[in-house]
């Protein structure tokens, strides 16, 4: 599968289309979701999310629930604590009400997410190994060989499609105007806070029976520590800010 936040690259040619038609937070999120279940699961294993039936029952609650609690706990403690560069750039989306604004125009949310799952999941279709075309265009599963290595041609196409993406999203990030008036220092509690969350959750992980043998399953659950501790961390400062006053 390509890297689960290269996804939204595919989408992003949509932000040229009028803003009313679509939600770019609906877009973005619904092209991660598919994923999720993988983070959820803490191993690179995914009944559900992958499938038709799962698009409706699994992806679409679970992404319209990451679009919360990230405009709502997540965005603005991240956005404040990033670098510089990223932070002059991303800080502005603070200003954005998502509440309002999905209870003015769910049915534009609703599809954009729908909208960003279908995307991802046919990405995914040209690099999973039992993908629908993979299964149809013979090349896909021709391989190469490179190091006495025999290495099927999708998989080639996986992490090629990979860097791209990544690319694309990092240009998009670049084009994103400046606001200079963000000059004050990140806040160095917000990630030791997160830092240790994120190891404290994957050494619990390792301690219940993960294998660090199994890299893809390792990989996994640091990627989750990260997104558990973004939820977190602003949680437990707030609690502890407050106990103090």
């Amino acid at each position: 599968m390509p890297f689960t936040f290269s996804h939204p690259a595919i989408i992003l040619p949509l932000n040229y289309l009028p803003k009313k038609w679509f939600s770019l937070t609906g877009l973005i999120i619904g092209s991660l979701t598919p994923d999720f279940e993988y983070f959820i699961r803490m191993k690179v294993q995914s009944n559900y999310s992958h499938t038709f039936a799962g698009i409706f029952w699994f992806d679409l609650p679970l992404a319209i629930l990451i679009a919360f609690l990230y405009h709502n706990i997540v965005r603005d403690n991240l956005s404040n604590n990033l670098p510089k560069f990223l932070r002059e750039r991303i800080q502005i989306f603070n200003e954005f009400n998502w509440n309002s604004y999905f209870k003015n125009n769910t049915v534009v949310v609703l599809i954009s997410i729908l909208i960003g799952i279908s995307s991802h999941l046919f990405w995914d279709s040209f690099t999973h190994e039992h993908g629908y075309f993979i299964n149809r265009i013979a090349l896909l599963k021709e391989t190469v060989t490179f190091i006495n290595q025999k290495i099927p041609v999708f998989k080639i196409a996986q992490h090629l499609s990979t860097f791209i993406g990544g690319i694309i999203i990092v240009i998009a990030l670049f084009k994103l105007p400046t606001n200079k008036t963000s000059n004050f220092p990140s806040n160095k509690k917000y990630w030791l806070v997160l830092t240790l969350m994120t190891f404290t959750i994957v050494s619990l992980r390792i301690l219940c029976g993960l294998n660090y043998n199994l890299y893809g399953h390792l990989i996994v659950t640091f990627i989750s520590a990260i997104l558990i501790s973004l939820i977190l961390t602003p949680v437990l400062i707030k609690s502890t800010t407050f106990t103090s006053h």
